[in-house]
């Protein structure tokens, strides 16, 4: 094998030295020899050890490469509890009632204040006379539905007579803050047009469910606006809330269908002339034509409360599936799941290793799933929040994000059918730094929706190659965290979780000092 001579003009004759230990070093790539270089700095054998724990009935095994090694590690103890109290505060809300055999019955209503914008966008040109009429509109994704899309519905809207309480859960009773003699508005309704192929519902994104309010409604908000003493009461939050406590919509009628509502508007219409003058044959026209122009005034908004009230009743296959002690997820609230970790079990086989240098690389937590039949399609919920039990109600209440250490959070594959909690290595690390307490080891799992960001980063590397050809090679990668963490509440789910065939994977390196 010979160097390129543009490589040895490059280096120049003072490099030959240099080239020659190059030299070798190719000579020796080309024959598959195994070089010496760096073992001076650390004596001894390096090994990946890769410890899956398997559970399968009551023994327990390490599988390491091809080998077992039975070891004493319990099975994992877990237990469904039942909980219908959950933090039902949303940017979104759920409308509308199901009753589905293998699932049980969900009643959803929900309650909101409301944003106000700081300045109304009708001309001041426009006289209250010419204020048609006002409209709120429950905007539904496509596809944000459960159930029949061709369901007969009907909702009610109320205006709240006084503050709702900021401690607010999915158990709230809307009782006594709204007059249910009168409410603001109804509408019966499908929503046929969610499930159409026809190309011209295809191409909406959002369905508006569109309910007529009084004119009179309008009429008082126009006026609140233009009077100088009463137009400070839109500038903030605060002040709108006092003016105005919010809303109550709940399902009147019908059976069949839960809607997701991802935004709720208020909306002014009013009419106003414009002239058109036209002339044909030396003949002038001019016709006044009416137009409608519409303004949106407040509506729902993340920065002020939203919650639902939720009533959520288990079916009878899934009261007896928990009575037979089988681990249920379900949504939104009802049934979650606790275990205890095998985490001091994991810190004994790391800590039996003979290797007077190991490093830990993962530890992964992975639940296979038995999906439950249905005729509503209803699936696994697509995220997992796995948190210790006693930091459960702090992680909620201070709008916590997983840490890898205390929480952790699983996408639901549902190829494999499985939760992998993938990233438990600083959980294990501190267990076996400081050690393990009790309530180290006993978690809650339920469901969540998460939210993401997603982050790009390049990496530019250089080696010898490059400083004198003049080249350099770049990586761009895209990781995503997340940056939201609420319960699952956006739509119906169900499965039982396999605890019982559960496998953690620990992966650590070891070094036989010498």
């Amino acid at each position: 094998m010979t160097l390129p001579n543009i490589l040895r003009k490059r280096l120049g004759l003072l490099a030959a030295p240099f080239l020659t230990l190059v030299a070798s070093g190719l000579l020796i790539s080309c024959e598959n020899e195994t070089p010496t270089v760096g073992s001076a700095l650390a004596s001894g054998e390096v090994h990946i050890a890769k410890d899956s724990l398997i559970w399968n009935g009551s023994e327990q095994k390490i599988y390491r490469g091809d080998t077992q090694k039975t070891v004493f590690c319990p099975k994992i103890s877990y237990s469904t509890e039942f909980n219908d109290d959950v933090d039902s505060r949303s940017t979104t809300n759920l409308i509308g009632r199901i009753s589905v055999k293998e699932y049980g019955d969900l009643n959803c209503s929900y309650v909101s204040r409301l944003m106000s914008v700081t300045s109304i966008d009708i001309p001041d040109s426009i006289g209250i006379e010419q204020i048609d009429s006002m409209k709120i509109v429950l905007s539904v994704p496509r596809g944000a539905l459960t159930g029949d899309s061709l369901a007969p519905q009907q909702l009610k809207v109320y205006r709240l007579t006084k503050s709702l309480p900021d401690d607010i859960t999915n158990r709230f009773d809307p009782t006594g803050y709204y007059d249910p003699e009168n409410p603001l508005g109804s509408r019966s309704f499908t929503l046929s047009a969610l499930g159409m192929n026809d190309s011209i519902y295809t191409t909406l994104q959002v369905i508006g469910i569109q309910i007529p309010m009084p004119r009179q409604m309008a009429i008082d908000v126009v006026k609140a606006y233009r009077n100088k003493e009463t137009s400070s009461i839109f500038a903030w939050p605060q002040t709108f809330e006092n003016y105005f406590h919010g809303i109550y919509v709940e399902p009147t009628f019908g059976r069949g269908c839960v809607a997701n509502i991802s935004f709720t508007g208020f909306y002014i219409y009013y009419n106003y002339k414009t002239q058109e003058t036209t002339t044909t044959d030396g003949t002038t026209t001019t016709k006044v034509k009416t137009n409608v122009g519409v303004t949106g005034v407040f509506g729902s908004s993340p920065i002020v409360l939203s919650s639902n009230n939720i009533t959520y009743k288990p079916s009878s296959l899934l009261d007896g599936m928990a009575a037979e002690n089988k681990a249920l997820i379900t949504s939104p609230g009802g049934y979650r799941v606790n275990l205890r970790f095998p985490g001091q079990e994991l810190v004994d086989i790391y800590n039996s290793t003979k290797s007077r240098l190991a490093v830990v690389s993962n530890l992964k937590f992975t639940i296979p799933v038995e999906e439950i039949d249905n005729d509503y399609d209803l699936t696994p919920p697509p995220y997992l929040l796995m948190v210790k039990t006693s930091k459960l109600k702090d992680f909620f209440e201070n709008n916590s994000l997983p840490n890898y250490k205390d929480s952790f959070y699983a996408v639901y594959d549902s190829k494999n059918k499985q939760y992998d909690f993938d990233t438990m290595r600083n959980y294990i690390l501190d267990l076996i730094q400081n050690g393990v307490k009790d309530e180290d080891l006993d978690f809650t799992i339920v469901p969540v929706n998460l939210g993401f960001e997603t982050e790009e980063s390049v990496s530019s590397s250089y080696n010898l190659w490059s400083s004198y050809w003049g080249v350099s090679s770049s990586n761009t990668s895209t990781s995503s965290y997340p940056t939201k963490c609420t319960p699952y509440i956006l739509k119906p789910s169900m499965c039982r979780l396999k605890v019982d065939e559960a496998q953690t994977v620990f992966i650590y390196s070891l070094q036989q000092m010498q």
